[in-house]
């Protein structure tokens, strides 16, 4: 039994929309808390232009992730609708992989990830302090995913009548884009995890004694489970294909807002975990407070907030009590000044 029979493409569309629409509204609610968080925090607290490019990114990501929603409700509904009317009308209208429709959401699922991976490489480049060389290798894959990718929507564009979305004319394209996003992920991860311990172990000798000594364990954490969530999405997404599976539908459109969902994790993990962090300290002030506040030491090119320093002093006390004793025994003159310990002039 192929696999057009065990897994229609139809049933794979429908339930690739349902799935999608889930995670759209899970990725719209953490959008709007992202925004709260960045746009908020930036008037009360007057943060950097980096706050302004989250929030400009996440809109993006937040309007190409509508967009590619509109687009598959269109199809559902012409696919459903329109040619469902003829028996297998809609099996048929789902294997026009050369309509404009569905070029357009192919290409608006590369655009979303090309947007991402130039986030993540621009993070890499300022965790790593703007050095401009660690963007060589990110730089090439981030074209080389681009050429892959829109080389693919034409291919699909120009592709005839009939499911040819495992032609072999097509499969190196898709081949390719999946595999260099993946890496291109994976290796500036790696960095900005290598990155953020090495400068934890170079501070480490000016911090002092329990504080915020975990910190940057959790950036990593939070970077790390944010990555894997993507690469195990994008390597289902890569193993349903080659194995010609109609499950690769699925996989390709809850990859749009998942992208976002990925990326708004990431602002409101930190966000908050600031937030709670500065509240249970009895700071009750934001990230951009506290390091404003805060006197910067620079190491090796790196500014660092200084952190307190316990001090702790040890205080001997001796008596003399002989001499005490010999004092108690003296009884003063008659009439004498007891301040002065001198008798009155007369």
């Amino acid at each position: 039994m192929s696999d057009e029979e065990q897994f229609p493409l139809a049933r794979a569309e429908i339930i690739a929309l349902f799935m999608e629409s889930m995670l759209f509204g899970a990725f719209t609610v953490l959008y709007a808390i992202a925004v709260w968080i960045l746009l908020y925090r930036e008037k009360v607290r007057g943060r950097s232009t980096t706050n302004r490019m989250l929030f400009v990114t996440s809109s993006v990501m937040w309007v190409l992730a509508v967009a590619h929603l509109a687009i598959d409700v269109t199809r559902a509904v012409e696919g459903f609708v329109v040619w469902g009317k003829n028996p297998g009308g809609t099996d048929a209208f789902y294997s026009r992989i050369s309509d404009p429709t569905e070029v357009a959401k192919n290409v608006l699922y590369i655009t979303m990830t090309l947007v991402a991976d130039s986030f993540v490489s621009y993070r890499l480049y300022v965790v790593w302090n703007r050095q401009w060389w660690i963007l060589i290798v990110p730089t090439i894959l981030l074209l080389a995913t681009a050429v892959a990718g829109y080389g693919a929507c034409v291919e699909i564009g120009l592709a005839k009548e009939g499911n040819a979305i495992f032609a072999e004319n097509l499969q190196p394209w898709i081949r390719a884009f999946f595999s260099l996003s993946l890496t291109t992920n994976l290796l500036a991860t790696f960095l900005i995890a290598a990155r953020i311990m090495w400068s934890n172990r170079r501070v480490r000798k000016y911090r002092a004694s329990g504080a915020a000594a975990g910190s940057h364990w959790e950036v990593i954490e939070t970077m790390i489970q944010s990555a894997a969530i993507y690469s195990a999405a994008l390597a289902s997404l890569l193993g349903t294909y080659l194995a010609g599976s109609n499950a690769q539908y699925i996989c390709v459109d809850i990859l749009q807002p998942l992208i976002g969902i990925v990326f708004t994790l990431i602002i409101i993990r930190v966000g908050l975990g600031f937030t709670m962090n500065d509240t249970v300290s009895g700071g009750g002030h934001g990230v951009s407070d506290r390091a404003g506040a805060a006197q910067l030491q620079t190491i090796g090119g790196h500014s660092y907030p200084l952190q307190p320093v316990a001090i702790n002093v040890s205080v001997s006390r001796t008596h003399d009590r002989a001499s005490f004793e010999g004092y108690d025994r003296k009884e003063p003159p008659v009439g004498s000044d007891i301040e002065s310990g001198k008798a009155p002039s007369e």
